[in-house]
């Protein structure tokens, strides 16, 4: 905590007068100028007093992962069970060009920090609220991007934003959140500007440039790789594959590229393995997001997928994807299980092992299928094989235990 200026009524105050003096924006930095002028014991610890309860007021002993509905854009805030908080994009919406909703979505939370930033590319649907985030929210700490610049009005408010606080990524930077604590959280760089830890992919697309980072909590993981890009066509190449192995598996999921048809290829979801994806969608996009075929990949994998929002795309397939506004995803310390909430108060829970749990009184405990097969087949194969998307549905059979009478298709686990 550096040394702050003067306080903005200019005296030494009581502590009543030392918050209700202020601005709702600047009342953290001037309970810090108070604290360090203060003369009489007494108020000196009752400010302490309140400037811990400041920075803890948004904690809850848990990881917390906010995926934030913002529209046809990308933002989600990590509260670590310290209480530390991290940034992930905060874009403005495609159609209505407005930056309310992360912002006030964090000042809800209580939030009146922010520690760290990510920044996964320079659209303005991931980039462009960052302004006005960091307007309200004092940025205490780095800001990680794929360096380089961009061209355009939004990169330069991002660049003049960040100011001084601005790092380029590279692959393995690390983040250490609650550092003191038993249960620190990790966040871990796993890709940025084409580069993984098996090489470059030579590309200029901005969509394939994004930084990706694993957050890793105890044994529960989560990748978030903003509009990575799992295709090799004209315009995207595919650098999903050759970051998949770094990644390994995974729990969560934040679907790349809003979950269109040049993200989430076969070789990533076989790698990662992921039971939950979240998909950031604004309704009536111009994009088709989310695309069905990146739909039919996820449910070929057994993943179950939560929107923010319903998207102009592929239609929500009951059972395999919710519409359900902010997604929430927490996990305890040791837990386990995590949670994934949604529609407010809704909330589905998940075995770290892969299981799902179900929440308490919903009835039997559900299971993630090992198995799947054609009725109509001798052959049955592992449910993350590639073979699987071309049963068709009426024919399609799941389980935990090998078919009688069949036999394991010899291309599996392919």
């Amino acid at each position: 905590m550096s040394l702050p200026r003067k306080g903005q009524c200019g005296r030494i105050l009581p502590l009543p007068h030392c918050i209700s003096c202020r601005a709702p924006s600047q009342f953290q930095e001037s309970v810090r100028e108070e604290f360090y002028m203060l003369r009489r014991p007494s108020t000196l610890f009752a400010c302490m007093f309140v400037l811990a309860g400041i920075a803890m007021s948004q904690a809850n002993g848990k990881l917390q992962i906010h995926h934030i509905d913002v529209g046809q854009g990308d933002g989600a805030v990590l509260i670590s069970p310290g209480g530390q908080v991290v940034v992930f994009d905060a874009g403005e919406d495609m159609k209505k060009r407005d930056c309310t909703r992360p912002v006030s979505y964090l000042d809800q939370l209580g939030i009146k920090h922010i520690d760290y930033l990510f920044v996964s590319h320079y659209h303005f649907d991931h980039i462009g609220c960052i302004p006005a985030v960091l307007g309200q929210f004092t940025l205490l700490n780095d800001a990680f991007d794929r360096g380089n610049s961009y061209p355009g009005a939004t990169y330069t408010s991002y660049v003049t934003a960040v100011g001084a606080h601005r790092r380029t990524a590279a692959i393995g930077d690390t983040v250490t959140l609650d550092k003191a604590s038993a249960n620190p959280v990790l966040i871990t760089v796993v890709a940025v500007d084409g580069k993984s830890a098996h090489g470059t992919v030579q590309t200029s697309n901005e969509n394939d440039l994004s930084l990706a980072a694993v957050v890793s909590f105890g044994s529960f993981r989560e990748e978030i790789g903003g509009d990575l890009s799992g295709d090799n066509t004209q315009m995207y190449q595919d650098v999903e594959t050759p970051v998949a192995p770094d990644v390994g598996k995974i729990n969560v999921y934040k679907v790349h590229h809003h979950c269109s048809s040049h993200s989430t290829n076969e070789t990533w979801l076989a790698d990662t393995q992921p039971a939950v994806g979240i998909i950031s969608t604004g309704d009536g996009n111009d994009y088709g997001h989310p695309t069905a075929d990146c739909l039919e990949r996820l449910h070929t994998h057994n993943i179950k997928a939560y929107w923010t929002e319903t998207g102009n795309g592929g239609t929500p397939e009951p059972g395999l994807d919710v519409v359900g506004g902010n997604i929430i995803v927490e996990v305890a310390p040791n837990a386990p299980s995590y949670t994934v909430t949604y529609g407010g108060s809704h909330v589905d829970t998940y075995s770290i092992a892969g299981a799902i749990a179900g929440p308490p009184g919903t009835g039997p405990v559900a299971t993630t299928p090992k198995y799947a097969w054609s009725k109509k087949s001798s052959y049955y194969h592992l449910a993350t094989c590639r073979f699987v998307q071309n049963i068709a549905t009426e024919n399609l059979e799941k389980g935990d235990s090998p078919p009688p009478g069949k036999t394991l298709h010899k291309n599996c686990p392919q």
